[in-house]
């Protein structure tokens, strides 16, 4: 047991610093330093080696240490968390390879618990579960592996083994998970989260700012950093939304940026929820729920345009173009839903005329006549805004090649260099050309930023959206349509991944969406929430229960009163006589199912139909087993069938039924297979037995 508690306290600090280490803040020597301690001190443990350290040694070192701190604080670390995390290692390393007594082994839990806690209030990430899992099983093996010890020392006759330990450890730490998460989600919380304010390192996505240049999204679309998840709650399923976030209406020749910047507050009602446009037809409206990463901006993105926001933000703000952002900026995740309705490309008559449609007129300065000229050549045909639009937009789609490695230089005028010269580029080239193109033939449009649809998780029934699923599109306003989605980079058409990482991929994101959905922000208003459902449930419940009761009584009754005018002579008598005799024909059939069964096989038997088995040699000598007894004792439980027989007081009866024991024993105990003479034995000894 000493050995046995040894190990558990080396498993207890390997899992408090892996809860460290996956944080990601603590840096490679130290990670290093202290993995070569530990399993160094581990070894000399498994093979009952000395103790390196005795406690002069120790108080050397420590001396020492606090000169290295003081440098570690000042020069290495430069800052006194770090510093302090490098001491608490230290300690560690220090007390494994002592020789300890129990008050160093007290130390060591509470230092590795001191590290649990250090990395609880460093990550928020789904990885810290499995090593708070690991600790915990290695703190409940501990700490009565411990107690064990310590009573064998003070004489006590404790006699347990290993095996039933370690399951006593892995049952305990069921149930304290259990009651712990009832604990979490039953007592009252007390404002928002602790984990909902935790802040996060922001994502640096520059092609979401007021200002972008081209090529930026090239940049960040070589990322694979989760954004946003998104998870559709309500309405209609639709494919190819877009994840619309900014909208930019000038262009300089380089890059976009809006020409007014301000906003517009959007006050909430009491359900939190931001209106930020009335909605227009509210049968096509889908709801979204998202998950928001930290971001370097303030942006909301929802699907198409955002009809409304619920959230439990500070605020949020519109602006003309109503792209929806945050009041004040975020380093933290963030929940909220997005109500949208979703457009189709038919004519409607409610478009109001469209404001300031200069400013979604406007060119750049010396742009290149050639442009006017390739805009009029590819309109031709059209006849309307939109006809117009729509052939720019299959023009670029057809002619043009899409690729994130640019292989030619920009230049001063890279839209006109994209155009005629290159030909390939990533989405803001195309958005670029189809928003400059129609422009030049009198269509208003801007630039929107935002983001593909994302992978679909089947598990998790959600969307995952990366940084390589940025992108930018074209929004024009055409008569009877108004603003208008077009798209005129050609599809990704590389397949997705389908191997076993990305199937497992899919059920990680999937409990890593559940993780941040309901434990991290689960705060006051979610424990409402979830409290007003249980209670509706329960509610349901007892209403589903009354209701059922209600109905069996009816239906007992209603059976009653039949069976009552059926005994008296009532109507329905003869239904209830016929129905009285089938029940009772069926259940002796079922009583006796076996003997008809064995019945129809002899009878099958006979005509030379079946095969013989057990079930009819079984039958055939339980019919002349009752022929021999006549009266007799019956066999008792504890006889066998040939005991029984030798007791039987007549002689001729006994000698009858000697050879058809001999077939039944033959039946059950022997390999040989069952013969037409077995059986033919059978009928000739209850023929026999019939006779005396």
């Amino acid at each position: 047991m000493k050995r046995y508690f040894e190990l558990s306290s080396h498993a207890l600090v390997m899992a408090a610093f892996l809860a460290l280490a996956v944080t990601g803040r603590l840096d490679w020597p130290s990670i290093v330093i202290f993995s070569v301690g530990i399993l160094w001190s581990l070894f000399r443990t498994w093979n009952q080696l000395p103790a390196l350290l005795n406690a002069q040694g120790i108080f050397y070192l420590s001396c020492a240490y606090i000169a290295f701190f003081v440098l570690d604080n000042l020069v290495l670390s430069r800052s006194f968390i770090p510093a302090t995390v490098h001491m608490v290692l230290f300690l560690q390393l220090a007390k494994l390879h002592q020789k300890k007594t129990d008050r160093d082994y007290f130390y060591l839990i509470i230092l590795a618990f001191m590290m649990v806690l250090a990395a609880a209030s460093m990550t928020i990430d789904l990885s810290f579960i499995a090593t708070l899992m690991f600790f915990l099983i290695s703190m409940v093996a501990t700490l009565m592996s411990f107690e064990i010890v310590r009573s064998q020392g003070a004489g006590a006759s404790v006699q347990t083994d290993a095996g039933s330990l370690t399951g006593l450890t892995v049952w305990a730490t069921v149930w304290i998970t259990l009651v712990g998460a009832c604990l979490f989600f039953v007592i009252p919380r007390i404002g928002t989260g602790y984990f909902n304010r935790t802040s996060a390192p922001a994502v640096l996505l520059s092609g979401f700012s007021d200002n972008v240049r081209l090529g930026e999204i090239g940049e960040i679309k070589l990322g694979s950093a989760i954004v946003m998840r998104a998870k559709r709650s309500s309405g209609k399923p639709s494919s190819g939304l877009k994840w619309r976030g900014i909208a930019l209406d000038r262009f300089d020749g380089r890059g976009w940026h809006k020409s007014d910047i301000s906003h517009n507050g959007v006050s909430s009602d009491d359900n939190g929820t931001f209106l930020v446009r009335p909605q227009e037809s509210p049968k096509d409206v889908v709801r979204y729920d998202i998950l928001l990463e930290p971001m370097a901006t303030t942006t909301l993105f929802g699907p198409y345009r955002i009809d409304s926001v619920t959230s439990r933000v500070e605020g949020i703000a519109v602006d003309h173009d109503e792209s929806v952002f945050l009041r004040i900026p975020q380093q933290r995740r963030i929940q909220y839903q997005v109500s949208s309705e979703i457009p189709n490309r038919t004519g409607t008559t409610t478009v109001p005329p469209l404001e300031n449609v200069e400013r979604y007129l406007q060119l750049p300065q010396n742009l290149d006549p050639r442009v006017a000229e390739l805009a009029r050549e590819i309109t031709r045909s059209g006849t309307t805004p939109y006809e117009k639009a729509s052939l720019i937009e299959s023009y670029l789609r057809r002619n043009y090649r899409y690729t994130l490695n640019l292989t030619w230089i920009p230049g001063p005028q890279p839209l006109p260099m994209f155009l005629f010269d290159a030909k390939t580029g990533h989405c803001e080239y195309f958005a670029s050309a189809m928003a400059i193109l129609a422009r030049t033939v009198g269509i208003p449009t801007r630039l929107v930023n935002g983001f593909q649809m994302g992978e679909f998780n089947p598990v998790g029934s959600d969307y995952i959206v990366r940084e390589s699923d940025a992108h930018s599109w074209v929004e024009a306003y055409t008569p009877g349509r108004g603003w208008t989605e077009f798209d005129a980079t050609p599809p990704d058409l590389r397949p997705a991944a389908t191997d076993i990482a990305a199937q497992l991929g899919h059920y990680f994101d999937a409990m890593e969406l559940v993780w941040s959905s309901y434990i991290l922000v689960y705060d006051t208003d979610s424990q409402s929430q979830l409290f007003r459902s249980a209670q509706e449930q329960l509610e349901n419940l007892q209403s589903g229960v009354r209701s059922g009761a209600d109905k069996w009584t009816a239906e007992t009754k209603r059976f009653g009163d039949w069976v009552s005018r059926g005994l008296h002579g009532g109507d329905g008598a003869f239904s209830f006589w016929l129905t009285a005799l089938a029940i009772v024909f069926w259940g002796a059939a079922f009583h006796y199912r076996r003997d008809l069964r064995a019945l129809w096989r002899v009878r099958q038997f006979r005509k030379g139909r079946g095969a013989m088995n057990t079930e009819v040699i079984e039958h055939l000598f339980l019919r002349a087993a009752r022929l021999a007894e006549r009266g007799k004792p019956p066999r008792l439980a504890a006889q066998t069938w040939r005991e029984w027989a030798l007791g039987l007081s007549d002689g001729n009866r006994r000698t009858l039924l000697m050879p058809a024991i001999g077939v039944l024993e033959k039946s059950k105990y022997s390999v040989e297979p069952l013969s037409t003479a077995d059986f033919t034995i059978l009928e000739n000894t209850i023929r026999a037995l019939k006779g005396k």
